[in-house]
């Protein structure tokens, strides 16, 4: 998918074909946001689907407690908002750019069309819809077992990840803010984590970014 989460084994390889891509920007209307606007806000009403054309988008969610988690990272090519496509009828997060993006508004009448008359692209958005269940459930069941330096060594491999259409840098660009958030802790147990991963040579920290400096064995950690 084009998208960051935290199953670091997962593809960075678009889950629509040129030929999707090119039908969905002509069912919408293309809109620029700025870095750190709302694409949408959680609470909103759902009318549209999102494909992101250019730039970068996050997911968050708040939950009832007013804790920020970050769900996933987009990158161009993906889809978002297809909670509209459902019968709830309200954003159950909100998308924020990242930096300047430009995104494509596809009202959700016309992307449910879509789907009914081309059953390809039908099959591609649920293989999406099935991957980030299965994230979900990962991110679960993570929480439960694994300590707080896994679960960043993890994130920290997702994101790094060698991205095979050049968006990305193979850097962590995230503030130890929005690392806690990934991963659902508190910014000073991260800070405190990636001191130590720092000291032991597994990352380089320069200019707000972080260079994985050993995967090998940030991998031996998330495995222990």
């Amino acid at each position: 998918m084009r998208e960051y989460s935290l199953n670091a084994s997962q593809s960075l390889d678009a889950v629509l074909s040129p030929r999707h891509a090119q039908t969905l920007c002509a069912a919408g209307q293309m809109r620029e946001f700025d870095a750190g606007e709302f694409i949408c806000h959680q609470g909103d009403d759902a009318r549209d689907v999102y494909l992101l054309a250019r730039g970068g988008v996050k997911t968050v969610m708040l939950n009832s407690a007013g804790q920020e988690s970050l769900l996933r990272i987009h990158l161009p090519g993906s889809l978002l908002g297809l909670i509209a496509l459902t019968t709830y009828g309200m954003r159950d997060v909100s998308l924020i750019a990242l930096q300047r993006s430009h995104v494509v508004v596809i009202a959700r009448d016309a992307m449910l069309q879509l789907l009914r008359t081309d059953g390809d692209c039908a099959v591609h958005v649920i293989r999406l819809v099935l991957d980030r269940t299965r994230d979900l459930h990962m991110r679960v069941a993570e929480l439960s077992a694994n300590r707080v330096d896994q679960r960043l060594a993890r994130a920290l491999l997702s994101l790094s990840r060698p991205d095979p259409e050049g968006e990305a840098d193979g850097t962590v660009a995230l503030t130890h803010e929005e690392l806690a958030q990934w991963i659902n802790c508190r910014r000073p147990t991260v800070t405190s984590c990636m001191s130590r991963f720092a000291l032991a040579g597994l990352i380089d920290r320069s200019k707000h970014r972080i260079v994985i400096a050993d995967r090998t064995r940030l991998m031996q950690l998330v495995a222990v």
